[in-house]
Order: C-alpha cells, then sequence, then structure tokens
C-alpha cells in the first residue's frame, strides 16, 4: 500500500523538504507494533544531503531506521545508478547500516513511456526487488494495476496515528510523493502516474511472479501467414458488401480480443504488426479484386454496348447469374410507340433516305427514353418498346415512362423543324404486373417483358390514332403518373379521362385517359372541361346534350377526341343501344 506525501499534507505539514523527523515520526508509527507492523517499506524519498535543520535531524531518522531494523521491519531507500552502472548517489552514511537501498528509475522506450523494469545493474539491485527479494529476471514487462490500484492513505493520517497498524500488517508499505506540485510523475502505457505508484506496480508485478512472456518469432510468422490467407479468401470470394464488412470487422475484433486475452495470460502478441498485416491484406486483395474486376466489367461493356442499354449492363456487372434464362413477375410500366403512315413514307423515300431517317428518329426516341431510366426493349421496324421498372428496382417507373412520353412528343416537333419528312406518331402506356427477364434460347437470348399489360401497352398505341391524342395510359399509368408513385415532375403532369372500354379479347372494361402534351392555356382547359361535361351527358345518354359540349370543345381548341365523340354520339343517337352503361367495346385490335 501506498502512504501519499499528498496536497492535504503538503498543507498541514507545511513546505516541501520536510525535517526529516516527520519521516522518523511517521516510520516509528507504522512499526511500533510488533504484531501488526508491515512486511517491509519502501521510502521514495531522497535522502542524499544532509537535513537543512541540522544533524539531529539527521540523527533522528538514523535512530529510526535501527529501530525498524530491530524490530524485523527492513528499510530500502532510493539510489541513483548511472547507465554505466556506476553510483552516482546514495542516501547519507548515517542511513546506510541499518537500510537496503535499491535504484529507482526505469528505462524509457523511444516514445517516453515507461513499459518495462529491471532488477539488476551490475552489482546494484533495484528498489522493488529489494523490496521483495528471492529469484526475478534481469528485466521483466511491468504489470501495471493502474493509478487506482493500490489502498493508499494520507501521509499525515499515518502521522498523527489516525489508520489502525492491523491496515498495515504484513504489507509492503511504500512512502512518496503523489502531490502534482512535486514533479515526481512518469508516464506509463494508461496515464501519468506518480513514482510511487511506478514503484508500487513493479513491487506487485515481482511479487506474483507472473512476468510477460514473448511469443516464438516463428508462431507469430505462421500466424501472419494465416492472416493474410484468410483475409485474402473472404475479400476474394464474399460477395455481398454488408458480408464482406462484417466478416472483415470480425476478423479485426478477434485480432484484438485474442490479443487481450493472451495479454491477461502474461503473453506478448505483437498486435500492431498483426493489424499491420491484416491491413496490407486487405488493402493487396481490395486492389487484386479492383483490377481483375475492372478487366472483366471492361470486356463485359466491350462487348454487349451496342446490344444492350447500360442499365442493363450494370445489372450484368453486378449480377453476372441474370445471364441465364428466366424470368420475375415485377410491376412495370410498358411503352409502345410506332410512326403513323410509315409505309407511305418510306415508299417516298430511298432506302438510304429512309434508313437516316429512321436512325435519326430512333436515337432521338432512345436517347429520351434511357435518360428517363427507360430501357429499350426492341425496335420493331419504326416502331418502339421500352419498360421501366425492370432490371433496376425503380419505384417511380410511371412517372418516368409519362413524363419520357410527353418529351418524346416534344423532341419530335423540334425533329420535325428540321427533317425533310415530317413524322407523326402515336404512345401508349400501361402500368401492371409482367414477366421480365432474358427469354430466348441458350445461345441467344433478350432481356424483355411479356404478358397481358404488354399487349394492352400495345394496343393503346393503336388506339391512339382513333381517338386522335397522341398519348394514350390506362389508370394505373395514371394514378403512378400523377404522383401516386412520388416521381420527380409528376405534379407537372396532365391526363383528361377519355373513355370506359373494352378491347377485344377483355370482358373487364378499362378506363382510358390521354397524356397531354400541349402547353396549359385558358382555351385548352375551357376545351378539357367542355369535354368533360360532354362524357357525363354521353354516359347518361344524354346524345344532344354531349354533342352540344363536344362541339364547345371543338370549337374552343379543335380537340380530336371531342371530333371523335360528335361521331359517336350521332350515330347512337340514330340506334340507341339497350342498357346503355358508358361502356365503348372494340371489336377489333
Amino acid at each position: 500500500m501506498i502512504v501519499a506525501i499528498d496536497d492535504a499534507s503538503l498543507l498541514e505539514i507545511g513546505q516541501w523538504p520536510w525535517p526529516r523527523v516527520v519521516f522518523a515520526q511517521t516510520i516509528d508509527q507504522l512499526t511500533k507494533q510488533v504484531d501488526e507492523k508491515p512486511r517491509a517499506i519502501g521510502v521514495d524519498v531522497s535522502f542524499s544531503e544532509p537535513s537543512s535543520i541540522g544533524s539531529v535531524d539527521d540523527t533522528s531518522l538514523a535512530r529510526t531506521f535501527e529501530d525498524a531494523q530491530t524490530r524485523g521491519v527492513p528499510i530500502v531507500l532510493p539510489i541513483d545508478v548511472g547507465s554505466k552502472n556506476q553510483l552516482i548517489s546514495q542516501p547519507l552514511a548515517p542511513f546506510l547500516p541499518s537500510t537496503k537501498q535499491g535504484f529507482i528509475d526505469s528505462p524509457i522506450d523511444g516514445d517516453g513511456v515507461v513499459r518495462r523494469a529491471e532488477t539488476r545493474r551490475g552489482a546494484y539491485q533495484s528498489f522493488a526487488h529489494m523490496l521483495i527479494g528471492g529469484d526475478a529476471p534481469d528485466a521483466y514487462r511491468i504489470d501495471y494495476r493502474g493509478t487506482n490500484g493500490f489502498i493508499t492513505v494520507p501521509f499525515t493520517d499515518v502521522l498523527h496515528g489516525r489508520i489502525p497498524a492491523r491496515v498495515f500488517a504484513n504489507k509492503i508499505v511504500l512512502i512518496g510523493a503523489t502531490a502534482p506540485n512535486l514533479h515526481d510523475f512518469v508516464t506509463t502505457p494508461f496515464n501519468q502516474m506518480p513514482g510511487v505508484t511506478l514503484n508500487a506496480n513493479q513491487v506487485e508485478t515481482l511479487r506474483e511472479g507472473k512476468f510477460f512472456q514473448n511469443v516464438d518469432s516463428r508462431i507469430m510468422y505462421g500466424v501472419f501467414a494465416l492472416i493474410a490467407l484468410l483475409t485474402c479468401l473472404i475479400v476474394r470470394f464474399v460477395k455481398r458488401l454488408r458480408t464482406l464488412v462484417l466478416s472483415l470487422v470480425a476478423i479485426f475484433f478477434v485480432l484484438i480480443i485474442s490479443a487481450s486475452v493472451a495479454f491477461g495470460m502474461h503473453i506478448i502478441v505483437p498486435i500492431f504488426y498483426a493489424l499491420l498485416t491484416f491491413a496490407l491484406s486487405v488493402l493487396s486483395a481490395l486492389a487484386f479484386q479492383s483490377i481483375t474486376t475492372a478487366k472483366e466489367k471492361a470486356f463485359i461493356k466491350n462487348s454487349f454496348q451496342y446490344y444492350l442499354t447500360p442499365h442493363v449492363i450494370d445489372q450484368i456487372l453486378k449480377h453476372p447469374e441474370k445471364l441465364t434464362l428466366g424470368g420475375e413477375k415485377r410491376n412495370m410500366t410498358i411503352l409502345f410507340s410506332d410512326i403513323r403512315g410509315f409505309t407511305t413514307i418510306s415508299e417516298a423515300l430511298t432506302p438510304e433516305e429512309l434508313t437516316q431517317l429512321l436512325n435519326d428518329y430512333l436515337t432521338a426516341m432512345t436517347d429520351i427514353i434511357m435518360d428517363e431510366n427507360g430501357v429499350v426493349d426492341k425496335y420493331i421496324g419504326d416502331a418502339v418498346m421500352a419498360f421501366w421498372g425492370a432490371p433496376l428496382d425503380n419505384a417511380v417507373h410511371a412517372s418516368d415512362a409519362c413524363r419520357s412520353a410527353v418529351l418524346m412528343m416534344k423532341r419530335l416537333k423540334e425533329f420535325n423543324a428540321h427533317a425533310k419528312t415530317p413524322l407523326h406518331i402515336g404512345i401508349g402506356l400501361n402500368t401492371g404486373d409482367v414477366v421480365v427477364g432474358n427469354m430466348g434460347s441458350r445461345k441467344r437470348f433478350n432481356y424483355t417483358v411479356m404478358g397481358d399489360e404488354v399487349n394492352l401497352a400495345s394496343r393503346l398505341e393503336s388506339l391512339t390514332k382513333y381517338y386522335r391524342v397522341s398519348i394514350l395510359v390506362t389508370e394505373a399509368t395514371m394514378r403512378g403518373g400523377k404522383g401516386g408513385d412520388g416521381g420527380k415532375g409528376a405534379e407537372t403532369l396532365r391526363f383528361r379521362e377519355l373513355d370506359l372500354v373494352i378491347v377485344k379479347g377483355k370482358k373487364e372494361p378499362k378506363k382510358i385517359f390521354e397524356l397531354i402534351v400541349d402547353e396549359p392555356s385558358d382555351a385548352l382547359d375551357q376545351a378539357l372541361e367542355a369535354f368533360q361535361n360532354g362524357r357525363a351527358e354521353y354516359t347518361n345518354g344524354n346524345w344532344d346534350a354531349a354533342i352540344e359540349q363536344f362541339k364547345k370543345a371543338i370549337a374552343l381548341n379543335n380537340d380530336g377526341p371531342s371530333q371523335l365523340f360528335v361521331e359517336r354520339c350521332e350515330k347512337l343517337r340514330e340506334h340507341p343501344p339497350k342498357d346503355w352503361n358508358g361502356v365503348y367495346a372494340f371489336d377489333s385490335k
């Protein structure tokens, strides 16, 4: 235990250095109870110079040392031994016969930290070894208990007998400075601690006799090789980033915990070099994999860049297994577009002119589709089939598809301004569950979509000419495009309900909507309102009132759908259907 020369003791006794009679009285307090005496006392205070009070002060302390020796309590005092094992200073001659002496300083590592201690320097032994005695290695690593690992009592409490003698019975007692103003502190791996506490840690290490051992270098080289091999294998074969990170973190903590457990068993593992091996292995494996992956990606991109869209290529790069045959069910949006009157156009142009026209048109349309996260499935002559929602997940596929359709129509207007042969197209959009994946043979396949919802999108495209609009969409597409899926720009998309129809081959009626391309205007808004009023009258079978509203829309904005409904209402007025419910059934695709 430690008897601390602390701030409270300095305040009570007075300015340092103290009269030596104070130490004499304190040591006498510790040793006077023969049955409850300490095992030994180490005084970490230099007595190499005569007392400033006079020889009587020194004589008093020397007599106390003799009394302690007589009572069987060894007293150990510090000496200063140089690097060449020469004695630099020692206690005054009167103190030598009744005390033991040991050097008190410890080797300091290059970083200024005390980790090790010595028991011998030539003919001299250390302060701690003189207190403990017995066999000990010439040098050892200190097994630190920390600053608070020892019972510590104020010097003045011992001086004035405030602490029972039994507290010190059979203990090694160290007397030394802990007050910051006395500047007796050393740096340890854990914190700054008083020199007397460092001595206490050395004494405890020697008392327990459990000294740290270094691992055999051959074993450590084997461990380093195993760390490197295991790390490289994990980086090479673990594909999921989350699993890879967790695996590497697990290895890191296994190394730290293993080193800590070994340290607790007094085995020193070179953890710095183990972690360095681990870090270099991770970096090397990642660098090798990065180079290999870059080469593989370059090969795939060079092989498929002219056949697949960038999105599909990226998906293949992330998941090469998707190059196998098979499909999955997904909710997606499908687009079909077609040039109206293309046969007539092709007959009027030379093959070279037709090819140039078609390539320029398809390039413009394809760029918009891809810029809006779409995938061009295929070109069917002059027709374009595209989809959104695969291979990458896209929660706003309906908005993206609708925005693409509007941009395609606007781009077509710009295209026609410079083209010798103006083009007119219709676009159909539908949203629903389809099967998407690689379809075909094992030697040749395409990433495509299939299902009834795909067919419906194609039928809507063919109906655009009938309804005299540019873009037709289903209710599901309208709901997603109008903001139901949260896509960007969805609030600017405008729709109007056109009709309730049953397409050929189906029994359930479907609402179809026009995706409006024209910029907002008063005339357009009034025409849309008149059209909706006309549809309400049309649904109720009020043919004359409906015709009146539709003609109003025509007058306001030359509305194409209103022209169709005027013709339809006139026919229905002549031949009113039985059980009219507002549903129009198509008998052809």
